[in-house]
């Protein structure tokens, strides 16, 4: 997975990603994955935000877009870079902001 499109992943704070492609966004941006920090299962009447699970898809691990993304950024050593906002998206937009930033400036240097 290329740099850019990790970072566009990283954006969607509504997300809930399959395990394997969570790994692949983290390697992406070179944050250690961890799946005790990351996974949980998600199940249709347990959700507080309305997830509503498809078909035969009850109880599968998943990782959360927000979740994800604040990783991330901790793990990268940015998350207190970012701004702080209410909704899922746009903190998550943020925190793919000064990720992508931080990779940036290293490439520079």
């Amino acid at each position: 997975m290329e740099l850019r499109e990790a970072l566009e992943y990283l954006e969607d704070g509504h997300a809930i990603w399959k395990p394997d492609a969570a790994r692949e966004i983290c390697e992406a941006v070179g944050a250690r994955y961890s799946p005790e920090a990351l996974e949980r299962p998600y199940t249709t009447e347990a959700h507080p935000m309305g997830v509503k699970m498809r078909p035969g898809q009850e109880g599968q691990k998943g990782v959360w877009g927000l979740t994800l993304a604040h990783y991330a950024a901790a793990q990268l050593g940015v998350v207190d870079k970012a701004l702080s906002f209410l909704g899922k998206g746009s903190q998550a937009r943020e925190y793919a902001r000064v990720i992508g930033e931080a990779l940036a400036q290293q490439k520079e240097e």
